[in-house]
């Protein structure tokens, strides 16, 4: 029998620029959101992260997805 895995968690990581740091460089300041439903799919995650930087006044740097997973097991 095959291995298998159990999905048992997903976040998601908005991030957004949040002025410059000493150097100059841009600093960035993530908002994460927990208890994702596990069936999301990458398109509805895409969405929702869109959709929680538009209500931001600062400008979208990335969107993270959190995968864990349990450690793979045989039966």
């Amino acid at each position: 029998m095959a291995a298998t895995k159990k999905l048992y968690d997903i976040k998601l990581q908005v991030r957004v620029e949040n002025g410059t740091t000493t150097t100059g460089a841009k600093a960035l300041k993530s908002l994460n959101l927990n208890q994702i439903k596990l069936d999301a799919t990458a398109d509805q995650l895409l969405a929702a992260g869109e959709a929680v930087a538009h209500l931001q006044s600062q400008t979208l740097s990335g969107i993270l997805s959190l995968i864990h997973i349990s450690e793979p097991t045989r039966p």
